[in-house]
Order: structure tokens, then C-alpha cells, then sequence
């Protein structure tokens, strides 16, 4: 249900707010739609479904689907009696049912609205059992595109609120769950009708829970004519502040829509004194492929309402072409809030909202803090919700930003993507200090406050547990407390015991609940409505008993008859008090107190408390727990660490403490550290005996450190676009599909290269994924990596080193992560066939809280029963072996 309500009140706007328009001087180069003829191919009225079938949240990413135990929807007819099997009807059975739909041509798309809503189901009892996991569900829809012309037309297929479906022979998964609209399916239609099947899923976290739970998705398609198109809305662009760019980065998506290989060459600024090179990186397009291309404005450029861009292209060893399109430039006030860009840790140009302090009574010797707002889902950063979200508090002593996460879901929740998008904004201020000649206020930027209101109230839980010494406080609004305490899990399909626990250890990185000891000594402030029927006051409620659980006390405030949202719900007097007191006071240093503790899950997201850092836990499996006692002997300070699956960590020399270490004990062994001034890293010998880390060259590739710590969700933590490699023609689909979903639900980018280039892809610094199909995977960079195909088997080196093997089997697939050098990772994706590489390639990271770990191997049967189907799953330790509590054959 986070697809807030307030959202649903304000017409959709396209994410920039600005207009692009194409001119040429002849046809041929012209990169826009072709809408003349879309009435050539339509979406057919009359549709056959079936479902409900049960679905729990986040499990399609499993696949999980009960038509694949009858042999999958493609080969179920609707014109062949029969019943299908589900927990949720009548009698445990379903059938095919018929339906037409409202189908409508605008704008050059034909489009269709699909709505279900089962009404012979009793969703009101299964709610008084279920709560809003009741209201879950999933069917499929079969129906028919015609396509009228004599030849086979390209077209571009939009799904909105729709994660998979079939199209003739064609499987898509990754789809549009969100509606963002980034990145649509090209499919070449031949005459006459073509089959598509849609898996619609009901989902409480982007269709709400009101009741009836009706089911509500788009397919929307467009003849895609030309080679190369500019996507207008794709526009990133900085605003204009006395006459000249804010921030110096812009971006816009390009989209081969031919059938072979374009390559974009550069992209230049024109204006009537002068012209230059904003995008000089030459970049490849597979077909399908969509792709953001960065643009760097440094140059001498008049600025007035629009601006004249030339894009550089060719294809297939033809001539360049040439694509001319103006962008329409917004200008704003430089004491407004305006649009700022800056680059994403991967390279991708982001965005952010940034309202600077007020003019009134500053000085350039006053340094004021940044207030980070967290936006909620479905809400865009630059949307006016977000805008005039602190209209009511114009002379608050701070720099308003709101980052966007890189879509209006912020690509993970302000989890790992939007986590680091976040951060980034923060660090893009100075530069936009730089660039506007600002004199007015100057920045502090040692600590932020945080604040975010429902999804964005999550994610501030999440900034303030792991991030606790970077802080200044913390305002939770209208919060959920973790992804899976939302909407519960309940309705998953069975597995092994195990299997679950080791999907939920995946997922204990979000699970604030369980890291409440980090927040205590941070000043933190709740505020929800008591009639939120989104979401519930439980979520702040409970977050409030466990704080004062572990130890302290964060100010609440209920209020009554208050929904989720509200005119001024982030600046009611409550929360305007707690700005207030935490802006304008800037502490020095922190006070380390005579106790505290540190919960550290297994994630590179994990800064410091205290100035204390976990480098490496023993063992993946479980959370890592440190309980720091101090006391003053003589004019000494020392601590004493005590540690619960904690290999290596080390004190922050950075770190401002008025208090600071001078001896340290660790454990029960009596030895005293005497510290310096400088680091102090602590490693555990194979002994179990703690001693000084001397050598600090540790960072091998034999060692799992820095950003390749967490689950497989580590992947995303990419220096630079990501490399994604393939081995053949028939894994092309899987690099373009992954290519489109990285840019659909992150805004990320991607390069794809044939396997003879991965060289070329290890020299760029990126994470890579491999692509590979039967019995042959690359070899690992780690010499003894416990994961290994050979002889027409899959090979496992157990914890106990013993040699585990599985024979290939029909329909059989997987995923790991495997060590690169300089922190980098590299996932392997692959199958035994086309039918495991589809189901294996389900699990590279797409929507959150899936709980993917490190590797998993699946069998055929995972198709309909999900994680259940696995044969082997788990996660690599800090010495890259399988741990101890993996699932294995």
C-alpha cells in the first residue's frame, strides 16, 4: 500500500517537468514514435483468466507460479475443460472465466485496462484470518495483439503494474511493477494475431488494501518505427539560476528499437554563440536495449528557455545520423527550491530537490546542517508534493534535500541503491555552493538530521540504525517498521525450514526491529495519525516499545484522527520543535556513554557507533553483536568489548569523541591494548584469540570486505555502470532483460558485451554479471571457489570441505556471487537450459524484500513452488566458503 493516497490525488507528472522535442531535416534521422499507423496493431477486447491463486509478498520473484505445475500458462487453453487447483476458492478449484476490456488509442498508444476482482471469493473472512496478506493475490490473463499489416512490426510494449508475461514465444520478466515507464519491451509482431499471457499480481504495497482488493493493470503498446529514439520524460536536467546551470550534470535515455546494434557517439550543445561536446562517451545499444547517457555542461553556454541539442549516432556500419531536439530549461530563484544533479555511486545521473537556508539574518560564517527528507512511495522528488512539503517552514535553520532514490520508489526502499543515492546528494551540495557563487550560509556537513514520512519514515530508520554517529537526530513520520512486518510473509509457499531462515537472514539487514540497540543515545522523534488506515500506528507504536526496550526514550506523538497524510504532516509544531532543537546545535564530539552496544548485520551499509566499525563477521549466518562498557581508571579510559560473531573491526581515527578510548580489552582475555592516536584494527586469530590487526594488506581477494558485504543485493553496489556479459545468442535476451531492469526499478545503466570482452569489462572497475547457459561457467577469478560446473555437474566444497555435486537436470538454474579485485563482485547467472536460465535470472535484483542470499541453486520444481523448489542456497563467509548454515544436497 505504499503507493501513497496522497499520490493518487495529483495527476501523474512526467519525473522533470520539462518538454522535449525532436527536429530533423529529413525523415530518415527523425528519432520519434511513429503514430500515424498505430491503429495497425491493437490490444484485442476478449480475454480468458484465471486465478485467484495464492501469492505472498515479494514471492513472485521466485517464481512461485501454481499454472507451472500443469505445465505453464502457455501451454494451458482456455478452450480445454479442466480446473485448476487454489487455496483461496470454493471447493480448492478455479477455472477459466472470460472477459472484455475497455481498450482505447491515444497519443499514438493503444492501450487496455485489466481489473479483477474475484468478487465470488470471500476476502472479507479471509481478512478477519490474514489481515492485508489476504488481499494478495495472483491470475493470468491470455488475450491477443492483431497486428493488421501484411510484414512484422516492431513494437514497444508497456506494462504497467505488470512484473511477467508472455509474448508468442517471448518471456519477460522484470515487466514495469511500479508504472514508472523507463523501459518498455521491444517485440517484433508478425501479421495476423499474436499470443500474450499476463500474470497479474495483486500486491497491498502498490495496489493498497481497501476492500474489495480489486486488481488494477495497464498494457499499453506502440509501433516502434525508427532505429533510435530520445525518451522525452527519461529528461535529467539541473535548473537555471542566474542565467546558468546549478549543477553541471544532465542526462536523457536513448532506446535502440532496430534489430541490430546502434552506437551512440556524442551528444552537443548548440546555442547561437557557441556549441560543444556535453556527452563524448561513446556508447552501444543491443536491440531492445534502453540507456541513460550522461551529460557534463562546463561549457560557455547562453542560457534562455530552451536549449538545442544534436545526438550522434550510427548502426550496423551505416553512416551517423543525427537526432536534433530542443529541452525546454526551467529557471528558479537561487533561494528557491530547485533541482540539483550529481552522479550516483554507479556513474548514473541522479536528482534531488534542494530548498537552501533563508537569506534572512545568515552569514557566511554560519554553518547549518542539511535536513534530509526521505520521500514516501510512489511520491516524486520533484513532484509538488515533495516541493511544498516545507512551505510552512520557510526560515527552518537547514538545506532542505530531497533526494529522489533514483525512482519514486526510491529504487529500494532507501535501502542499498537509494541508500547511497541519498548519501550522494548530501555530498553534491558544496558543488552546487560552487557553482551558484553562493554567499549566503555555509555548510556543516560533519551530521545530518533525518526525516521521512512513510516509506521514506522506513527508510529514516534505516539511515538512523545504520548510520548512528552521522546523525543529529531522527523524525519518523507516518513509518512502517521493516518490509516484511508491513504486509507479513505468511502466505509464502512451504519450504524447509531452513530455507526460510535462510531467506529472512537475508533480509535481516531491513529488519529494524532487531537493530533498535544501535538507536539508543540518538535523539529520535515519532509522529503518526491514529486513523492511518495505511499505514497502521502499530509500526510506530511497537518501534516505540522496543527503543524503550533497549534502553531509550523517543519522543512520540499520536495524533488524533490524523490519516497517513495530511496538509503539513512535516511540519506540525511537534516536529517543527524537534528541527529546531537539533539543527541549531551542532555537538563537537559525542560523549561516549558508560554502556552502549552495536548490532551489525552483515552489510557494507553499516558505518560506525562510537567510532567503532565491524570490518568482517565470523560467520554470515547471524548477526554480529558488540556490548562496549567504559570506565575511568586514574586519566586513563578504557573500554571493554565484548563480541558475539565479530572477526575484525576497528576504531575510526576520525572519530570525534570527547571521550576516546586510551585502553582497550576485548573478550575475557587479559591483555590491554594500549592505543595510540592512530588506527586500531582488531582481527581474531583461527585461535579464537583477539590481537592488533598489523596486517593492514589483508584486502585480498581471498577476503569478502567493503561494498561485497550484504546479500546478493551487494551487486548493486557498483563503482560504475554495470558490465553485463553473455555467452551466445540465446542468452542476448537475458542481457537485454537484465539491462532493462536495472534501468526500470533503479535508473541504473548498463553495458552489454559478448563473453570475449570480458576482459575488457574487468578493466572498467564495475560489478559484472554473467550470463552463461549449459554445462560451461567461467572460471572464478578465486582460485577454489566452492562453487564450480564440470563433468555435467554442479560442485559444492562444504563447510567441512567435503565435495558436495548435483547432475544437471531439465530446468535446473542458479545465481552466485563470486570476488573480483577492488571490492567488486561479479554474479553469475545460469541455467541448464532456456527454461532454468529464465527461472535463474528471476533473482537478480529487481523489486525489494525477494531475501535473496548469496547463492542459490534451483530445481525445476521451483518454478510453482518457489524458494521451496531450491536444491541449494546460502551465503559465503568473509573467506569466501560456504557457511556453516547453507542449505545443501
Amino acid at each position: 500500500m505504499k503507493l501513497e493516497k496522497l499520490c493518487r490525488l495529483w495527476p501523474f507528472v512526467a519525473p522533470y517537468q520539462l518538454t522535449c522535442r525532436s527536429t530533423s531535416t529529413s525523415q530518415d534521422v527523425l528519432g520519434l514514435e511513429d503514430t500515424g499507423n498505430q491503429s495497425l496493431v491493437t490490444i484485442l477486447p476478449s480475454w480468458d483468466v484465471i486465478g485467484p491463486f495464492r501469492v505472498g509478498t515479494r514471492e513472485i520473484v521466485w517464481g512461485a507460479d501454481p499454472l507451472e505445475f500443469y505445465g505453464g500458462i502457455r501451454h494451458a487453453s482456455p478452450n480445454q475443460p479442466g480446473r485448476f487447483r487454489s487455496p483461496l476458492a470454493r471447493n480448492a478449484t478455479v477455472q477459466w472465466a472470460r472477459k472484455e476490456y475497455n481498450t482505447s488509442l491515444s497519443n499514438g498508444e493503444h492501450s487496455l485496462n485489466f481489473s479483477l476482482e474475484f468478487g465470488e471469493i470471500d476476502w472479507e473472512f479471509a481478512q478477519n484470518i490474514y489481515g492485508w496478506s489476504a488481499f494478495q493475490y495472483q491470475a493470468w490473463a491470455k488475450g491477443e495483439i492483431l497486428n493488421q499489416d501484411i510484414a512484422s512490426r516492431a513494437v514497444s510494449v508497456f506494462s504497467d503494474n505488470i512484473l511477467e508475461l508472455w509474448i508468442n514465444d517471448l518471456h519477460v520478466f522484470g515487466g514495469d511493477f511500479f508504472g514508472f515507464g523507463r523501459a518498455p519491451v521491444l517485440v517484433q509482431l508478425h501479421p495476423g494475431t499474436n499470443n500474450i499471457s499476463v500474470r497479474l499480481v495483486r500486491e497491498v504495497r502498490s495496489m493498497g488494501g481497501a476492500f474489495p482488493p480489486t486488481l488494477q493493470a495497464d498494457l499499453r503498446i506502440r509501433l516502434a518505427s525508427e532505429q533510435l529514439t530520445v525518451v522525452a520524460n527519461s529528461l535529467v536536467m539541473p535548473n537555471v539560476v542566474n542565467g546558468r546551470f546549478c549543477t553541471r550534470y544532465g542526462s536523457i535515455t536513448v532506446r535502440n528499437q532496430g534489430a541490430t546494434w546502434v552506437r551512440v557517439h556524442r551528444i552537443a550543445a548548440l546555442s547561437e554563440e557557441s556549441s560543444y561536446v556535453v556527452a563524448s562517451q561513446e556508447i552501444h545499444l543491443a536491440p531492445g536495449q534502453s540507456r541513460p547517457v550522461k551529460m557534463v555542461f562546463e561549457g560557455p553556454l547562453k542560457l534562455d528557455e530552451s536549449l538545442r541539442l544534436v545526438l550522434s549516432y550510427s548502426g550496423n556500419g551505416a553512416a551517423p545520423k543525427e537526432i536534433t531536439f530542443t529541452i525546454e530549461l526551467e529557471h528558479a530563484d537561487i533561494s528557491s527550491s530547485q533541482r540539483i544533479t550529481f552522479l550516483h555511486p554507479s556513474g548514473t545521473v541522479s536528482h534531488a530537490l534542494l530548498k537552501p537556508p533563508s537569506a534572512a539574518n545568515a552569514t557566511m560564517d554560519e554553518r547549518l546542517p542539511v535536513l534530509l527528507n526521505l520521500h514516501g512511495a510512489g511520491v516524486e522528488a520533484d513532484g509538488p508534493l515533495a516541493r511544498h512539503m516545507f512551505d510552512d517552514a520557510p526560515h527552518l535553520p537547514a538545506w532542505i534535500l530531497t533526494p529522489t532514490g533514483m525512482s519514486p520508489w526510491s529504487g529500494d526502499d532507501w535501502h542499498t541503491w537509494g541508500f547511497a543515492d541519498a548519501q550522494s546528494a548530501i555530498a553534491a551540495v558544496p558543488d552546487w555552493i560552487n557553482s551558484t557563487e553562493w554567499n549566503g550560509s555555509r555548510l556543516y556537513s560533519e551530521k545530518f538530521l533525518v526525516a521521512g514520512h512513510s516509506n521514506g519514515g522506513q527508510g529514516t530508520w534505516y539511515f538512523a540504525s545504520h548510520l548512528p554517529d552521522r546523525l543529529l537526530g531522527a523524525a519518523v513520520a507516518s513509518g512502517y517498521s521493516s518490509i516484511e512486518n508491513y504486509v507479513p510473509y505468511i502466505l509464502w509457499n512451504e519450504a524447509d525450514p531452513l530455507q526460510d531462515a535462510i531467506l529472512e537472514t537475508s533480509r535481516s539487514n531491513f529488519r529494524h526491529e532487531i537493530l533498535t540497540e544501535n538507536l539508543v543515545g540518538l535523539s529520535i522523534f515519532q509522529q503518526h495519525g491514529s486513523a492511518d488506515d495505511n499505514v497502521p500506528t502499530y509500526h510506530s507504536r511497537l518501534m516505540n516499545t522496543l527503543l524503550n526496550q533497549a534502553g531509550t526514550i523517543a519522543q512520540y506523538s499520536e495524533i488524533l484522527d490524523k490519516g497517513h497524510w495530511f496538509d503539513g504532516v512535516m511540519t506540525t509544531k511537534s516536529m517543527m520543535d524537534f528541527y529546531s532543537r537539533h539543527l541549531s546545535i551542532h555537538p563537537p564530539a559525542l560523549t561516549v556513554p558508560t554502556a552502549f552496544n552495536l548490532v551489525v548485520p552483515n552489510s557494507h551499509d553499516m558505518g560506525s557507533r562510537y567510532g567503532v566499525v565491524v570490518d568482517q563477521l565470523s560467520s554470515p549466518d547471524r548477526l554480529g553483536r558488540l556490548k562496549v562498557t567504559t570506565n575511568l581508571r586514574g586519566s586513563l579510559v578504557q573500554w571493554h568489548i565484548r563480541t558475539e560473531n565479530i572477526h575484525r573491526f576497528h576504531l575510526d581515527p576520525n572519530a570525534r569523541l570527547t571521550n576516546p578510548p586510551d585502553q582497550v580489552l576485548i573478550d575475557d582475555v587479559p591483555h590491554m591494548f594500549d592505543l595510540g592516536k592512530g588506527a586500531a584494527s582488531f582481527v581474531k586469530s583461527t585461535s579464537n584469540v583477539w590481537g592488533r590487526d598489523v596486517a593492514l594488506n589483508w584486502r585480498t581477494l581471498d577476503q569478502r570486505f567493503g561494498r561485497q558485504r550484504g546479500a546478493l543485493e551487494a551487486i548493486l553496489r557498483s563503482a560504475g555502470p554495470f558490465e553485463v556479459i553473455y555467452d551466445s545468442d540465446k542468452t542476448l535476451p537475458i542481457a537485454i532483460q537484465t539491462s532493462r531492469n536495472f534501468l526500470q526499478y533503479f535508473g541504473a545503466d548498463t553495458n552489454i558485451l559478448p563473453s570475449p570482452a570480458y576482459q575488457q569489462a574487468l578493466e572498467r572497475g564495475s560489478n559484472i554479471i554473467i550470463i552463461c547457459l549449459g554445462s560451461f561457467v567461467p572460471e572464478a577469478r578465486l582460485p577454489r571457489f566452492p562453487i564450480r560446473l564440470a563433468n555435467k555437474k554442479v560442485f559444492f566444497t562444504a563447510p567441512d570441505s567435503r565435495s558436495k555435486s548435483l547432475h544437471l537436470r531439465k530446468g535446473m538454474g542458479g545465481v552466485w556471487l563470486r570476488p573480483l579485485s577492488g571490492e567488486r563482485l561479479e554474479l553469475v547467472v545460469w541455467g541448464a537450459d532456456e527454461t532454468g536460465l529464465r527461472q535463474a535470472a528471476r533473482l537478480i535484483p529487481t523489486v525489494t524484500g525477494a531475501g535473496q542470499p548469496d547463492f542459490v541453486i534451483l530445481g525445476s520444481e521451483a518454478r510453482w513452488k518457489g524458494h521451496g523448489g531450491a536444491i541449494a542456497m546460502g551465503f559465503f563467509d568473509r573467506s569466501w566458503r560456504i557457511s556453516s548454515a547453507s542449505y545443501l544436497p
